[in-house]
């Protein structure tokens, strides 16, 4: 039998991560395993889909916050399988609400911002060459909401990992990084330019992979409906994801990937963030 396809999706537990996971098992060509990560690691719901005999669902558990849970998931995966194919992360919080305590804002930024990057750099060593990276991202991360200094800090093409995260840091202290328009400063959008910043940072020194993030649209979920009601189902929401994780997109590495509104409903395309 052929070497399995390895994949992780993160956030597998409901929303647009559980419909990447159905996605993922109805379109597989061959063998593949796929761990369903989630905070409970309880099975994941894909009742009336049928699972071919060459598919192997694992649930587990993956804390964002926890550096031992995402350690101990990439050593369990590069223990079974010595390799990595495909590394989908989709799981992330939103606090929408005018005001977030500084607790909500810590949790944001590790959330959305450090906890991927652990996640990703957790991996790096394991995964295949060839393999891809996918890191599910935010229209509300593109820099347009950000003065033009902050552009010019995050698009530098030397930008490394520590003086991203004294970037961000400043967020914690100033309003320097106040998004451009009404309100106070956005920890989720700032969280989410952070992460578009890494997985350029990503791409950039890992050639051998296809690392690259993407916004889904606004996608009926409990995240989105805080917002009003999504335009888009969560298949449709999986649809960019799944694109960058096992469709042709050529060598294209360290890019934002959209529709070209949050209600479109396209595979999407490159777009400057």
């Amino acid at each position: 039998m052929d070497s399995p396809l390895v994949a992780i999706v993160t956030g597998a537990n409901r929303g647009i991560g559980l419909a990447i996971c159905a996605a993922l098992v109805r379109q597989s060509p061959g063998p593949l395993v796929l761990y369903a990560a989630s905070r409970s690691g309880s099975p994941i719901d894909l009742a009336g889909l049928s699972i071919p005999p060459t598919v192997q669902i694992r649930p587990v558990k993956l804390s964002l916050t926890d550096k031992a849970s995402i350690t101990a998931l990439s050593t369990m995966v590069g223990n079974e399988h010595r390799s990595c194919d495909i590394l989908i992360n989709n799981a992330g919080l939103y606090y929408f609400q005018e005001k977030v305590t500084a607790a909500q804002l810590q949790e944001t930024l590790d959330v959305n911002f450090r906890g991927t990057l652990n996640v990703c750099q957790a991996f790096l060593p394991i995964m295949r060459k060839g393999g891809r990276i996918v890191n599910v991202s935010s229209q509300s991360g593109q820099l347009k909401y950000f003065h033009p200094r902050l552009q010019a800090r995050f698009l530098s093409p030397d930008l490394s990992f520590a003086e991203l995260d004294t970037l961000i840091g400043e967020y914690s202290q100033t309003s320097t990084m106040r998004p451009r328009r009404a309100g106070p400063p956005l920890a989720y959008f700032t969280s989410k330019a952070a992460l578009n910043a890494a997985t350029r940072i990503l791409a950039r020194d890992n050639p051998d992979l296809l690392i690259n993030c993407c916004c889904p649209g606004w996608v009926g979920t409990p995240l989105g409906a805080q917002a009003g009601q999504p335009p888009k189902s969560v298949e449709e929401g999986a649809r960019i994801p799944l694109r960058l994780a096992v469709g042709d997109i050529g060598q294209i590495s360290g890019r934002y990937w959209a529709n070209d509104s949050v209600a479109s409903t396209g595979h999407g395309e490159v777009c400057d963030w």
